[in-house]
């Protein structure tokens, strides 16, 4: 395998969202409030994007706030410094935000296992230690429509199976194959929201859990009637409490819903598709934090994708067991043979 580790003399850029080539006036991004409420309290905000290029082994890694931009918005600034305009950027396929009696109508909680992780290591006391610097392995073009071939004869979308298949390498190398995983599924609202800069953060999500005897299609099925319910909105309008309450009651509200180490499984974050001459692949990782201690990210660039992890401290994360995720996450999302026996 030839998977690459970031290292930590990695360049850091300016996090400001002025820093783009335009001209733009700053607005504020109440967003990224609660990644400075974060910040402050010790949890990195950084996201991690890598470049392969000339045929290298391994990417050359860049670093950019979660303060000022989503993942999409500090790809398309990174590759913009590079020469390389992304053009305009994917938007929501909903665009249709809800008033408050939709809402009130879908207000139901869904049907869906409760959260219950049984971590194989778990030490509070690494809290606030930070975690090592991202993983990455980039597939080849036979891999990577392998994938996509595999994913087509469950019959369930890309995105869909890559987190099914993350979720099955967790639970094989991380946690008890019994707990019931829960992960954050981000939700691209460009388009649906007009936050005063498209490179700003316009991320919203949902959560999502998952049981050992929960097929693809099950999956498939909760983030339906997540969606139908409003769930990423809710979150939405969540995340954006900054407009009314400032910094100093996100900071305040952050301290209070943060989550104990390893309450939640992690985050998936799948960034599309992105066309990138001279590049032979872009790899990206989400920051993290003690209460979700996994990060697993997926790219496509030029035909070929990227897969990244990530693992916190809390959970005894290392490079080396990143590297053991990463292939195993590979051999699972290549075959169909992990639906037997699940």
């Amino acid at each position: 395998m030839n998977a690459s580790v970031g290292k930590d003399k990695l360049v850091s850029f300016s996090s400001s969202s002025s820093s783009s080539s335009d001209n733009s006036p700053r607005v504020k991004d109440y967003v990224g409030m609660w990644y400075e409420a974060r910040r402050r309290c010790g949890v990195d905000d950084s996201m991690w994007f890598g470049f392969y290029e000339f045929g290298e082994p391994t990417p050359v890694w860049k670093r950019r706030s979660h303060r000022f931009s989503d993942g999409i918005g500090a790809l398309s600034e990174l590759l913009l410094e590079r020469g390389h305009d992304s053009g305009a950027l994917p938007v929501s396929r909903n665009l249709q935000k809800p008033d408050w009696r939709a809402l009130w109508r879908t207000r139901q909680v869904i049907d869906a296992p409760v959260t219950n992780i049984k971590w194989n290591h778990l030490d509070v006391g690494q809290q606030h230690s930070q975690g090592h610097a991202p993983v990455s392995l980039l597939l080849s073009i036979e891999q990577t429509q392998q994938i996509e071939a595999t994913a087509a004869a469950v019959g369930v979308s890309l995105t869909m199976w890559l987190l099914w298949t993350a979720d099955r390498a967790s639970r094989s190398i991380l946690a008890d194959s019994n707990s019931i995983m829960s992960w954050v599924f981000p939700v691209n609202l460009r388009g649906a929201v007009d936050c005063g800069h498209p490179r700003m953060n316009h991320s919203s999500g949902l959560m999502v859990t998952l049981a050992r005897d929960m097929a693809p299609t099950a999956l498939r099925a909760q983030i339906s009637a997540r969606f139908a319910r409003y769930e990423h909105w809710r979150t939405w309008f969540s995340l954006n409490l900054g407009r009314y309450i400032g910094q100093l009651g996100i900071s305040a509200l952050y301290r209070l819903v943060k989550g104990t180490p390893g309450r939640h499984t992690g985050s998936y974050s799948n960034l599309g598709e992105w066309n990138a001459p001279h590049l032979d692949g872009i790899a990206c990782s989400a920051p993290g934090s003690p209460a979700y201690p996994v990060s697993v990210s997926t790219v496509l660039c030029n035909k070929r994708r990227t897969f990244a992890c990530r693992l916190h401290p809390v959970i005894g994360g290392s490079s080396e067991r990143s590297i053991e995720f990463l292939t195993l996450w590979r051999e699972l999302s290549c075959t169909t043979d992990a639906l037997s026996g699940w």
